[in-house]
Parts: structure tokens; C-alpha cells; sequence
């Protein structure tokens, strides 16, 4: 603590940091280069601003060093400013290695290099700003916070630089930054200021961009978990957000209850220390309205401050209070808002609310201010204790160590055999590149009483992300909590079960008992050993449907004008008996160059077969397919764009306009919905005269003559695919002789869950399916058909594998997917999503099934009725 030499009083070091501290006048402040004052009402700076002022501050200070971590899905520069004195500066690669080494006990060499280690290493803290871009209070902060951290020379200031490394991450969404604050300029002075931009701050993600830290689809995410678990290894990870209008001002740690039993107790105890340590700053600031343990808890696995728990590092969370971007907010007493889990009231003293916030103007400084004080307090917390954060990541990675050794699982394997081995492979890929230790087996081995193969991947749960491998591989249950004792239940806060193999369709072994094995760490996970049999003596050549990795050949094959085909009916030839709905190419002796490079690469199996009877089947095109995008940003609608491009079809996207004029099956074989209630794509925004509103050009949605023009595009041979809560536009608007046996039920509850059911896989929309597999369900429809063909179905019990659900009886037995005949079209409900946030591997060929479907003719292949001669 310090004395404030004025008054006598004492204040937390942090405080007096924050009001009286003076900066070197060589160093450009960031007011000076931006032109007008950090947190200044409706002042923002843009990515181009912010980069170019993190840079003069590189050239300008011997504290601060800015690396080009790579470039953004959209090509713009995602930088990290390093942060230390100019003696951890020019050591930063030992520090790196010194890092790893303390991350990984396995590592050091004794306990004489453990405890120079100790002695000499900083303690690393990653702070990490607006990853969603509306929340823009961290990006301004960020250029301020480093400002000061180089120029001041207080005595506090030179112990943290001394022995913390700090990682300043300003955003890591610079396309989002650049389009809020594009759109908000333009906004400015007219009667959608500070409303959020009609469109996703992330091209494909939108907010959702903070659900892919253990699935790492997007560049970002990518980029920025190399710099956790493979080249800096931070005890601390910072992540700041803001949060509404009308609640608290700000919600710190500690978090809510639920904590995932992964987590080793360290990390929620330090979560206390840092909380307590924040929340006595902020008071003795004089800062009201913050709150503890409420609203965010600590179950999730995918989130920024949450992934790191599993790699025993220490995940903080902030939201602020947000304002409208930043135009100040007025708040009145009346219009605060409590409700939300741990915080029912925020106008009145309760012990994790002590000091409420009476309302008033609250503006973008207010935020600033309020992350100043917590971010200062971590670090001058980190410094004050840097040996124990070292020491207790030692100690926890000692844990995991011991816990894998003696406990169990023991391990996990994962077969060579895969129905879907390309998702096998995607899922091994994303495991390595969290720091996940996979072995590959070089000689048979047993475990469990069976045997494997060498060649097969083992995970051994002997690792210091110990979590992180259970936490994934696992299937997780939600523990049942109530509102109060006797109360209703309560909802998680986000989704509850995750279970990678079950997502993806990916068989994996949980191996209770310790065993021996063979094998080699792998860094890349190698092309998959599947058959490949090409040769030019085979009448027809068979591309295995159970493979994602094959519907990324078709639609090669398919750019190029081969025809392919798909047996209706399963074929017998020779002694290979090959099941329907396969890929076919005639002739393949006149196409085999085509096949190969259109494999290459790929986990494609691949059978020759020579004469075979007569058998049906569909002749694909290449389909023409739309999405549907209205004004109103959707996340479901940036994932379903983004696994297109993934596995290569192309698209065009469908807005309110083109569904208004019609004449959509002159474009269109297919029109994608994604999952969003049927009122947002009936009506869009709502224009509003006289308020906050958005230009009368961007409401409004599809209406009436929308869903007639749909309506007709179906009759006349079009598929139209409804995902999730879209399904509930099809079945009111198309007067279809189905429900959602959900709506207005009570009692019900899946707020993200894994559930198991029974998929019809003769049918052409379940072609390449296991007969049994895993959906994933977040607050969707449930399907009662009286017309039609249910492709999925829920079984006669409980449907749950992962996460959390209530009102199984509801739902037993009940349709899941549907095929709707309709005209001369279809309709497919999928009453779940079947590409949830690019992560359900395993129901992607659900959806692309109906694509191809809405292009194929019937035909007849063989001997007496081929098309290949």
C-alpha cells in the first residue's frame, strides 16, 4: 500500500497511479497523435489509427516492442504490442523458452534449474481487447494503457515492468473494428447513431468469434492460440468485454457458480485473489455499480478468458457497462435492470453489489476509467507476487502429471478405422494445435483388454493439459441447479456440452487403465491411411460418402464437368458389397487424372469395382445455391457461408430485396435459411419514427410477398433448407401439416446440448450417415409431421449425451429432421443446427445431401443401362 501525501489516506497503488503519475514528454501521447482526446464522445480511432500509433510507440520507446502476429481473415494486420523493461525485451526468447518449460514440469531438468527459473523469470500476463467490436471501450484503452506503462517512472510502474511481461493484444477482430467505427461515423447526427452496423463485426463469426477458442476455425483464433500454448505460455489471460446498458456498471471476478470440476481449485482460487484485489480498487477509486459473482461462470470451455482455464492458466473476465458505441448513455434510476443470474437487483446494497450505481450520464471514459483500474491492478499484482504465479502453474502442471498417472481416463485412442476420417483428422489437427500432447503408435498395443493397430493416435491423459484433453474428448453433464431451494431450475449461461467426438462423428476410445504403448509425438497430423485404388481397369470407381473429405472432391469433380453419380441402391461386385448413397464415376480410365488431383490431399477412400448389375441412381450438378442474409445480422447465416467455402460450394447470398422480386428458381436449385426467428426474417428491423432507429432502407424484411415468392420458388422444383428457428417460418407460412411440439411448452430446456438419435441413412438426405449419431440442439424446434418422411427421430428414452436437458419426454420419439414434399419442390426442416459455429462435423453431410439433391436427375447405371460409353 501508499500513503497519499496530501491527505494522509491510504489508497491501493493502483489509485494513485491512476490519478497522479507523469509521463516523459519524449514519447508521443496518444491524444497528440490521434487528434483528439482517448474516450472524447464520439471519438474513435480506427485499426489504421491504432496500429500506426502502437508503431510510433515501438520506434519511440525502449519499452515496448510491436510484433505483426499475422493478418486478419479480411488481410489486416493483427498486431501485439510486448510490454517489459528493456532487459526482458532483449530476452524475450529466453523468457519464451523459460515459459514453456514451467508450463511443462516434464521439461526441467532438476530442481536447481526449477529454482533459477523461479528467481529469474517475469511473470507473463496477456490482456485482450474488443474481440467484439461493438464493445470498442478495450481498443481506445489499449493505446492509452500502453502509453502510460511507457512513460511512467513511479516506483510501481518500474516493478511491474521489472517483473511482468505484459502482451497487448488491441483487438483480435481488426475487421470488426474498422466496420464499427466506419458505420458509427457515419452514423453520427442521425437517428441510428450508436446503434450497432446491420451486418456481422466478424465476416463470419460476428460475436460468435468468442465461441471458437478449443474449434479454432477462424485465422484469429488461430493466430492468437499459437501465442498462448506454443510460444508465450501466460499465467494470466485478460480478456475485456462490455456488457448492456441498464445493469451493473461493471461485473468482475470472482464469476458465478458453475465451475467445470476440470479446473484445477488453484485457478478459481487465484480468480478470487485478482477479484478481491480489482473490486478494492475500483472502490477506493470511488467507482459504484460494480458487481461480483453474477451472470458469467466458469462451465464453458470455448471461450477467450474460458479455454485457458484448461491449460492451467488463469482466465479473467471484465464487462463494463457499454454505452452506444460511443455516444454517452443516460441512464435513469427506474431504468436499471437486474435479473440476471447472482445479480436479481442492482439497485439496492447486497454483498456482491456494495456500492449500487444511482444512474446518470455514462459515457465511453467511464468505461476507460473503469479498465485502467482493473488492468493495473493485475499487473501490479502479478508483480508483487511473481514467484508464487510461477510457482503454482509449476504446481499445477505437477497435478495434472500425477492425476494422469495414477487416475482415470488413462487415455484416449483414437482408431485408423473411422467412418468419417477426415473429421478424425480435423479433430487430432485442432488438438495439437492447443498444446495437446497426441502420440502415434508404432507397434501394436493393448489397453482395456483390446488390441490396436500401430498406427493409431494415443492421448494420454499424462500431461499437463490434462483438462483440456478430458474437457474435450469427454462428454460433459451440467450439474441441476435451482433458482432457490424448492425454486424453478436455472438455465445455464451458455452451452453446456461440447463433446468433440460426438460433434464431429469421430470414434474415440476412453481407456480406463494405464497400458504401454509404442509411439511418437506428433506436431502434424499425417494424411490419413485410407484405400485409394485407382486403377484404369475398373468399370466404375467408388468415393466413399462417410468421408467430409469427399464432399470436398465432388464439388472439385464437379467445377471441372465430370458427372458424378450416387447409387440409390446398394451394389454387390465381386465380393464388395457397396452400401447406397456412395459417390460414383463412370468410366474412371478416361478420368483418372481428374480423380487423383481431386483427391490429393484428401481423406477420400477410393474402390474400383468391375461388372455389376443394373442399379438406380442420381446424376448430380452442380447446385445453385442461395443464403439467405437479411439487414438483421445473424451468426448462424456467417458459419453456414463459412462451411460452404470450406468444403467449396459456391453460393450466392439472398437478401430481402432479391426474395421480394421472385423469380428465384430462375437462379436458384436451393435457398438456405438460417436458423432465425420467422419475425426477424418477416420483418427485419422496424422502423421507427422518432427514436433510435435504423434508415428506412435497412428495415423491413422479407414480408408477405417474400414468403409467397419462396412459396412459389418450392413449387416449382426448388429445395428450400430451414435451419433451427427457421423451421418455424416454414411451418406457419407454408401451412405444412407439421408442428414444433415445443412451442409454448414449458418445462423444456437445452440451451446447447449433444443429444443422440436415429437417422434414416437409405433416404438420399441421410446418405453417407451412421445409423445412430449425435445432433447438436440450442433452444430449437421439435418436430411433429403428419406428411412427409422423418429422416431423424429422436429414441423412445432420453436423448442426452452431452451437456444438459430438461423435459426429455417432451421429445422422445419426435422428429429431429424432415423431408416435406411440397409442389414439385421440397422443404427439409432440420430442427437443430446442423452447422453450428463450423464445430458439428458430423451432421454437415445432412446439409450437403439436400444441396446436391436439389440438382439431381434419376438415371440407370450398368451394363444394360450405362451413359458412360
Amino acid at each position: 500500500m501508499s500513503r497519499h501525501k496530501s491527505t494522509g489516506l491510504i489508497l491501493p497503488a493502483v489509485v494513485l497511479w491512476f490519478w497522479t503519475a507523469t509521463a516523459l514528454p519524449q514519447i508521443t501521447p496518444p491524444d497528440q497523435y490521434l487528434g483528439f482526446k482517448v474516450g472524447q464522445d464520439r471519438k474513435l480511432a480506427d485499426w489504421s489509427q491504432i496500429v500506426g500509433y502502437f508503431r510510433k510507440l515501438d520506434r519511440q520507446s525502449d519499452r515496448v516492442e510491436v510484433v505483426e502476429l499475422g493478418k486478419s481473415t479480411e488481410g489486416r494486420p493483427l498486431i501485439m504490442a510486448v510490454i517489459s523493461s528493456p532487459k526482458n525485451l532483449r530476452r524475450q526468447e529466453a523468457i519464451r523458452k523459460a515459459m514453456k518449460k514451467l508450463a511443462d514440469p516434464r521439461l526441467i531438468r532438476d530442481e536447481a534449474e526449477l529454482e533459477t527459473l523461479l528467481d529469474e523469470m517475469p511473470v507473463v500476463v496477456l490482456f485482450n481487447c474488443s474481440i467484439h467490436s461493438t464493445e470498442i471501450g478495450a481498443s481506445q484503452f489499449s493505446m492509452e494503457f500502453a502509453y502510460r506503462l511507457a512513460t511512467q517512472n513511479d516506483d510501481d510502474t518500474r516493478l511491474i515492468l521489472d517483473n511482468v511481461v505484459s502482451l497487448l493484444i488491441p483487438s483480435p477482430n481488426p475487421d470488426g473494428i474498422d466496420l464499427v467505427v466506419k458505420w458509427y461515423r457515419e452514423s453520427l447526427g442521425k437517428p441510428h447513431e450508436g446503434l450497432r452496423p446491420p451486418k456481422l463485426y466478424h465476416k463470419y463469426a460476428g460475436h460468435d468469434n468468442n465461441r471458437d477458442w478449443y474449434m479454432l476455425n477462424l485465422v484469429e483464433t488461430r493466430i492468437v492460440t499459437r501465442v498462448l500454448y506454443q510460444q508465450w505460455f501466460p499465467q494470466i489471460v485478460y480478456d475485456l468485454h462490455q456488457m448492456g446498458r441498464t445493469s451493473a456498471r461493471m461485473v468482475i471476478p470472482p464469476f458465478y457458480e458453475v465451475t467445470n470440476p476440470l479446473i484445477d481449485p488453484l485457478i478459481v482460487r487465484q480468480i478470487m485473489l485478482i477479484g478481491g484485489h480489482m473490486a478494492t480498487a475500483l472502490s477506493a477509486a470511488g467507482k459504484k455499480g460494480v458487481a461480483t459473482e453474477s451472470i458469467y461462470d466458469m462451465w464453458w470451455h470455448g471461450g477467450f478468458r474460458t479455454a485457458p482455464y484448461f491449460h492451467n492458466m488463469v482466465g479473467l473476465l471484465t464487462e463494463a457497462a457499454s454505452v452506444w458505441i460511443a455516444t454517452p448513455d443516460t441512464v435513469k434510476q427506474e431504468q436499471l435492470r437486474g435479473g440476471r443470474r447472482g445479480l436479481r437487483d442492482v439497485k439496492s446494497f447486497q454483498t456482491n453489489l456494495p456500492e449500487p450505481w444511482t444512474g446518470g450520464v455514462w459515457r465511453l471514459r467511464d468505461i476507460i476509467d473503469l479498465e485502467h483500474i482493473t488492468s493495473r491492478s493485475v499487473l501490479e499484482l502479478a508483480a508483487r507476487h511473481r514467484r508464487m504465479w510461477l510457482e503454482n502453474l509449476v504446481l499445477m502442471g505437477k497435478r495434472a502429471l500425477e492425476k494422469g498417472r495414477k487416475g482415470s481416463p488413462a487415455a484416449y485412442v483414437v482408431p485408423i478405422k473411422q467412418h468419417d476420417p477426415a473429421s478424425a483428422r480435423k479433430m487430432l489437427e485442432i488438438l495439437v494445435a492447443q498444446g495437446v500432447e497426441v502420440h502415434r503408435t508404432t507397434r501394436p498395443f493393448v489397453a482395456d483388454g483390446h488390441r490396436y493397430p500401430a498406427g493409431s493416435f494415443v492421448i494420454s491423459c499424462e500431461q499437463p493439459y490434462r483438462a483440456n484433453v478430458i474437457g474435450l474428448l469427454d462428454r460433459q453433464f451440467y450439474p441441476e441447479r435451482r433458482v432457490y431451494p424448492g425454486g424453478p431450475l436455472e438455465n445455464p449461461y451458455d452451452v453446456t456440452g461440447w463433446t468433440l467426438p460426438l460433434q464431429m462423428g469421430v470414434d474415440v476410445i476412453r481407456i480406463e487403465n494405464p497400458f504401454e504403448f509404442a509411439g511418437t509425438p506428433v506436431q502434424r497430423i499425417p494424411a490419413w491411411p485410407v484405400p485409394q485404388k485407382l486403377t484404369e481397369e475398373a468399370r466404375y470407381l467408388i468415393l466413399a460418402a462417410g468421408s467430409n473429405d469427399t464432399y470436398r472432391a465432388v464439388n472439385r469433380l464437379l467445377d471441372k464437368g465430370l458427372e458424378v453419380f450416387r447409387n440409390k441402391e446398394s451394389i454387390m461386385a465381386a465380393d464388395t458389397l457397396i452400401p447406397t448413397g456412395q459417390f460414383v464415376i463412370a468410366a474412371p480410365q478416361r478420368h483418372i487424372k481428374t480423380v487423383q488431383k481431386a483427391i490429393s490431399g484428401l481423406a477420400v477412400p477410393v474402390t474400383g469395382i468391375q461388372q455389376v448389375q443394373p442399379f438406380d441412381a442420381l446424376s448430380l450438378r452442380k447446385p445453385r445455391i442461395g443464403v439467405y442474409q437479411g439487414h438483421v445480422p445473424n451468426m448462424d447465416e456467417g458459419w453456414t457461408r463459412y462451411v460452404l467455402e470450406d468444403f467449396g460450394f459456391e453460393y450466392e447470398t439472398v437478401t430481402d430485396a432479391d426474395i421480394r422480386r421472385g423469380n428465384l428458381s430462375r437462379r436458384f436449385d436451393a435457398i438456405i435459411l438460417p436458423s432465425m426467428r420467422d419475425s426477424t426474417i418477416l420483418h427485419g428491423f422496424r422502423y421507427r419514427p422518432g427514436k433510435r432507429t435504423y434508415p428506412k432502407e435497412l428495415c423491413g424484411g422479407i414480408g408477405e410477398i417474400g414468403v409467397r415468392n419462396l412459396i412459389r420458388f418450392v413449387e416449382e422444383g426448388g429445395t428450400l433448407l430451414c435451419f433451427g428457428q427457421a423451421c418455424d417460418l416454414a411451418i406457419k407460412s407454408f401451412w405444412l401439416k407439421s408442428k414444433n411440439v415445443l412451442a409454448r411448452k414449458k418445462g423444456f430446456s437445452a440451451p446447447g446440448s449433444l443429444l443422440g438419435v436415429i437417422i434414416n441413412n437409405e433416404h438420399p438426405l441421410g446418405y453417407g450417415m451412421q445409423r445412430e449419431g449425435a445432433i447438436f440442439f440450442r433452444s430449437n424446434a421439435v418436430l411433429s409431421i403428419m406428411e412427409g418422411e422423418s429422416i431423424i427421430t429422436y429414441p423412445l428414452t432420453n436423448p442426452l449425451l452431452s451437456g444438459w436437458l430438461q423435459g426429455d419426454s417432451l421429445i422422445e420419439g419426435k422428429t429431429a429432421m424432415a423431408d416435406i414434399p411440397f409442389g414439385a419442390g421440397r422443404v427439409v426442416l432440420y430442427a437443430f443446427r446442423p452447422q453450428h459455429r463450423g464445430q458439428t462435423h458430423g451432421t454437415y453431410k445432412l446439409v450437403f445431401n439436400a444441396l446436391y439433391l436439389s440438382r439431381s436427375l434419376e438415371t440407370r447405371l450398368g451394363p444394360l443401362a450405362s451413359t458412360d460409353e
